[in-house]
């Protein structure tokens, strides 16, 4: 068993030992279509990759307390001709350490004989498999009614005892985020360098995604954000077909993925090198706050304290710049800063850009440990057509708003917080001409450590003057035009 396949045994023992005597089944993702016969690229569900370690589609990982059996595409000489390689039934028991492997086409017979014996089932519904899951758990009544056989009457989603066990991640895991995150510093760095007055947003983005590929990643994390000017202040912009302006700032959130962890960087800077007066003043806020957020990301401290030290700080530098009709305490108390400010402070950061993890446990905000990775980003962003925002004088508990969404979903929650903002107070305000259109993001991927944080991208230089250096630095590609 090689090194990697060791990794993944690891994380099955520790997921076996969480669900105690019972057995698991576990679906790989399938390919989609993107148009007509051809297919989006293909990535595996990043809970059966870290159970397995195995990337082909369509695969089905069942795991026992002794036994761990694939079921996989069987070779195919005419589909391997047309599509490429497949590992095979021998292949998922040399390479990946099954004890057992079948064709997938074999599900439903061998899973009918291996839930017997067992009481409870760990299996999420809600995927491809659920049509053949539902077949084969209906055949299994009878043979519990006619033999006496013990069959799961039990199912439970296995997927928050997979995200624990995400959450704080391994010395080799962290390895493979930094080497992210470095070649992803690396990225943004010649985007700073390449970026100009008349290109387009994708062509920085094609610059940027060459030095990730150059270096060794296969992939990006997530699909880029290149905007600029206005569009820096729509938060997944994604079109990056705008054509760059003299005076534009340009917001770039993007990142690789090596060994199928991301990282997540923001920087915004001059596409002509030098910041004005208004987005100086802006970027200022915004990086104040990132450093505070990083300074409160330290063992035993919590997402959501982070997120309030950075709101503080937005708040103060918001009030200062004119942006909100009132002082500091009451601009936080009626959540006014979330007109510029509104969203999260950070996520957790690993195999997916937004991991695997609660923020809560038992109703209370977690507590960070070493091996937590995630995110700080804080933003400011001024849309260009508002030039009047009404403010309205009402105090909510910002939790429970968004806990009510989750129950009701957006649409209603929505409707009742239109309701209740309605019946209060407001003050309308003008926003200064000379802010709108201008958005700011700022972040970096942190680690918790025993003594305190490592900032795994602080490579990519954040403070102004560093950021206009290094956009007046010469690019190691070759514009066009």
């Amino acid at each position: 068993m090689n090194s990697n396949s060791i990794l993944h045994a690891e994380r099955r023992r520790q997921f076996l030992e969480q669900i105690d005597s019972s057995v698991a089944v576990i679906p790989a993702a399938s390919e989609q279509t993107r148009n007509d016969d051809v297919e989006h690229e293909f990535r595996q569900d990043s809970d059966f990759f870290f159970l397995t370690g195995f990337a082909e589609p369509d695969a089905v990982a069942v795991l026992e307390p002794d036994r761990f059996t694939l079921f996989v595409r069987p070779r195919d000489r005419e589909m391997e001709t047309w599509n490429g390689y497949r590992v095979g039934v021998e292949g998922a028991k040399e390479r990946y350490g099954a004890d057992e492997a079948y064709s997938v086409d074999d599900l439903e017979s061998v899973l009918q004989d291996r839930l017997i014996g067992y009481s409870e089932l760990y299996f999420a519904w809600g995927g491809r498999l659920d049509g053949r899951m539902s077949a084969v758990l209906g055949k299994l009544p009878p043979l519990h009614e006619r033999f006496g056989y013990q069959v799961p009457f039990t199912i439970t989603d296995p997927t928050p005892i997979i995200a624990e066990l995400r959450l704080r991640k391994s010395p080799a895991e962290i390895d493979s985020l930094r080497k992210a995150s470095a070649i992803s510093a690396d990225g943004h760095i010649e985007a700073m360098r390449y970026a100009a007055p008349g290109q387009f947003e994708y062509q920085v983005q094609a610059a940027m995604e060459f030095v990730f590929r150059q270096n060794g990643s296969m992939r990006n994390g997530y699909p880029s954000i290149v905007a600029s000017g206005a569009n820096a202040t729509v938060l997944h912009y994604t079109e990056n077909d705008r054509q760059m302006e003299d005076g534009d700032l340009l917001l770039i959130d993007a990142a690789a993925e090596f060994g199928y962890f991301s990282a997540d960087i923001t920087r915004t800077f001059p596409v002509n090198g030098r910041f004005t007066g208004p987005q100086r003043a802006v970027y200022e806020v915004v990086l104040a706050a990132e450093k505070a957020g990083i300074a409160a990301a330290v063992p035993g401290a919590t997402m959501r304290g982070i997120h309030l030290a950075c709101t503080q700080i937005l708040t103060e530098g918001l009030v200062d710049l004119g942006l909100l009709p009132l002082g500091v305490d009451d601009s936080i108390g009626f959540h006014h800063y979330r007109e510029f400010f509104m969203h999260g402070t950070g996520h957790w950061l690993g195999m997916d850009v937004h991991d695997a993890g609660t923020h809560k446990v038992a109703g209370e905000h977690r507590n960070l440990e070493a091996g937590m990775t995630f995110t700080v980003e804080p933003g400011i962003y001024v849309r260009a057509d508002r030039e009047v925002t009404t403010f309205h004088l009402l105090e909510y508990d910002l939790d429970e708003w968004t806990e009510r969404r989750m129950t009701l979903g957006a649409k209603q929650a929505r409707s009742l917080e239109g309701a209740e903002l309605e019946k209060a107070e407001a003050v309308e305000h003008t926003i200064p001409a000379e802010f709108r259109g201008i958005g700011v993001r700022i972040e970096d991927d942190i680690l918790i450590t025993g003594a305190g944080n490592e900032n795994m991208t602080d490579s990519v230089p954040v403070e102004l003057d560093d950021v206009e250096a290094l956009c007046a630095e010469a690019s190691i590609l070759t514009r066009s035009g």
